[in-house]
């Protein structure tokens, strides 16, 4: 399962969070609960 940490618009911020198009998110945070058009990997 691909997680936010592998979408190529993840910045990290730290060990656990990274923001995504201005939203802080969980890195470990399923690709399914993002924007069907956000996700894309890296």
């Amino acid at each position: 399962m691909a997680t936010c940490r592998e979408c190529k618009y993840y910045k990290p911020i730290d060990e656990e969070k990274g923001d995504c198009f201005g939203v802080e998110v969980s890195g470990d945070m399923d690709a399914e609960k993002c924007p069907a058009n956000a996700f894309e990997p890296k």
